[in-house]
């Protein structure tokens, strides 16, 4: 499938595949790419979910405070388990979109001639990329049924550090799109990507410690 050649041509040759990816795919293909980006990981994480209930590690040598509020955050992700993956994929999908509009702005601010369409079609095949952690978040994922738990930790570090080598790929990414799509120098290119990715990072930490200090501060009143 296309897809999966594309895939592999950001990977391994991204200066010469996104501007052909620009020039021959449809916008239908570039959001077939980001429906796979979002739906893939969310399908891994709900069978995750099945998992056993594994209380956070060494809670006894924290603070009570910090444990407390690590004991409560993890038995609230616990009792929404398999909702969280389903929320998390359309949030997902909603950043692309606002990062692609948001991009979209600063480029045509910056005398670029590409249209948002276009744009959104590349962004869907950047997001695409993601997909290269599938296999150690398939293993994190099985680990999770394991009674080992120094093996599952092992594993989400890994993942967390091969995450954070993606996102910064995808930005990369994002730069040669702008520069292929809206025929903009490399430096404007960076411009305009990375204002926005900044605004939404800063808004993304913005919400996530208001998530935590919520979460923190009322207990659920279920039980496991």
């Amino acid at each position: 499938m296309f897809l999966w050649a594309d895939l592999a041509g950001l990977a391994l040759h991204p200066f010469q595949t996104m501007p052909e990816i620009d020039r021959r795919r449809r916008l239908t293909d570039g959001a077939l790419a980001l429906a796979l980006s979002v739906l893939v990981p969310a399908l891994l994480a709900e069978l995750g979910a099945a998992a056993p209930y594994r209380p956070p590690a060494q809670l006894d040598s924290l603070p009570s405070l910090t444990a407390q509020g690590l004991d409560i955050y993890a038995r609230w992700v616990y009792q929404h388990r398999f909702t969280i993956p389903a929320v998390s994929a359309l949030g997902s999908l909603l950043i692309w979109l606002l990062a692609a509009l948001l991009i979209h702005a600063g480029a045509r601010a910056l005398k670029g001639t590409g249209s948002l369409t276009g744009l959104v079609k590349l962004v869907g095949f950047v997001s695409l990329t993601g997909l290269i952690t599938l296999p150690v978040s398939l293993l994190e994922t099985l680990t999770r049924f394991s009674p080992n738990p120094t093996a599952h930790a092992s594993l989400a570090s890994l993942v967390s550090i091969v995450g954070l080598g993606i996102f910064l790929w995808q930005n990369f990414l994002l730069v040669l799109a702008v520069q292929a799509h809206y025929g903009l120098s490399i430096g404007r290119s960076v411009t305009a990507v990375l204002g926005p990715i900044g605004c939404l990072l800063l808004l993304g930490l913005a919400l996530l410690v208001l998530a935590v200090v919520a979460t923190v501060l009322v207990r659920p009143s279920g039980s496991l």
